[in-house]
């Protein structure tokens, strides 16, 4: 009887103290959630009020997908799936500073910083000028504030650098019946000094099979005369010319008079319809050469083509030549765009003005 009653309370007493073999399992740990790694962020395509963020995919450790948004200041993007973010309507000359921030969706974030300046917005410095919306380009770097010797600097330094293609002389063939189209008969070209529309193929040349050849190159700026090799090449001065009268002016010097093409007093008189066209082409081979306007190319100096480029304005066979020459050797004529240029530069007369306001 007393062994039973032991029995019995040692039982209780184990179960007292949990002898039992049934135990309650610990919960599993929650796996912790990693940041996404880091990224490269960079700002390009800055403008004066523009600019475009980019970046390197973040790798989340857990496989998380990964989405971004885009803070600067009190703006921030919406979830980005993307890596890229344009910033519009922004403030020139003005520092941006912000950071891209790379979240997993379970609380995991990175961020990584940016900082850019838009350009700054340069004054029109155009003076008086307006210019054509075609030649604003072009024309950036200029400063048509200034005057004179400055001016004529500025303008010899930029024809000078978008001269980028120098051609051989043998090349103007590819170009030139283009240039000096008649702009009434495109298959025709105007031949220079006398007016005449001539069947562009009637050039003359050893390789051109086409018969008969009527016309060939003149070098308005006497090609005996010029000092630098790429200037003989130069499309700027090189015109379409009746074989004859090409002869009939051979290197003469340019002289004033009235009427038609031809020598007087030992000179040439490009006639009343091309002197303004003989005016700024000689005007451009000193501008881009530094070639003298001296007693060898006018009986009167420079002043005869100050004179000349007054009294007859930019036709329009001038400006097709012009855009024509731009394609294949990259400069243009300033003189051509715009004859006040003369005028502002060296004084005299005022001439047509074709960028007035």
């Amino acid at each position: 009887m007393k062994i039973s009653f032991f029995i019995a309370s040692f039982a209780l007493l184990l179960t007292a103290c949990g002898g039992d073999s049934t135990e309650t399992p610990k919960p599993t740990p929650i796996p912790e959630n990693k940041n996404p790694g880091n990224f490269i962020v960079s700002v390009n395509n800055i403008t004066i009020d523009q600019a475009t963020v980019t970046w390197t995919n973040a790798i989340d450790p857990d496989g998380d997908n990964v989405t971004y948004k885009v803070i600067q200041g009190a703006v921030t993007s919406t979830s980005l799936n993307g890596n890229t973010y344009t910033f519009a309507g922004l403030t020139d000359n003005t520092t941006y500073d912000g950071s891209v921030v790379a979240t997993d969706g379970n609380g995991g974030t990175n961020s990584t910083a940016f900082s850019f300046k838009t350009l700054k917005k340069q004054s029109s410095n155009h003076g008086d000028f307006v210019i054509p919306g075609a030649l604003t380009d072009y024309y950036s770097s200029m400063d048509f504030t200034k005057t004179e010797t400055p001016l004529y600097e500025d303008l010899a330094t930029l024809t000078i650098a978008k001269h980028t293609t120098f051609l051989q002389y043998t090349q103007r063939h590819n170009y030139l019946y283009n240039a000096d189209a008649d702009p009434a008969n495109s298959d025709n070209v105007l031949l220079l000094y006398s007016g005449v529309s001539t069947y562009w193929k009637e050039y003359q040349s050893g390789s051109n099979s086409y018969s008969p050849q009527t016309f060939n190159t003149e070098h308005v700026y006497p090609k005996s005369k010029l000092g630098n090799e790429h200037s003989k090449a130069d499309l700027h001065h090189l015109r379409t010319c009746n074989i004859g009268v090409n002869s009939d002016r051979d290197n003469l010097a340019f002289t004033d008079g009235s009427g038609a093409y031809g020598v007087k007093n030992g000179a040439w008189y490009p006639g009343d319809d091309w002197k303004g066209d003989v005016a700024r082409m000689i005007l451009y081979v000193n501008l881009r050469y530094d070639e003298p306007l001296t007693s060898d190319i006018s009986t009167d100096d420079i002043n005869l083509f100050l004179k000349w480029n007054v009294e007859d304005p930019v036709s329009a066979i001038e400006i097709q030549r012009n855009d024509v020459i731009e394609g294949a050797q990259g400069n243009r004529n300033p003189f051509i765009d715009n004859p006040y240029l003369v005028t502002v530069i060296f004084g005299g007369d005022a001439a047509e003005n074709r960028w007035a306001e």
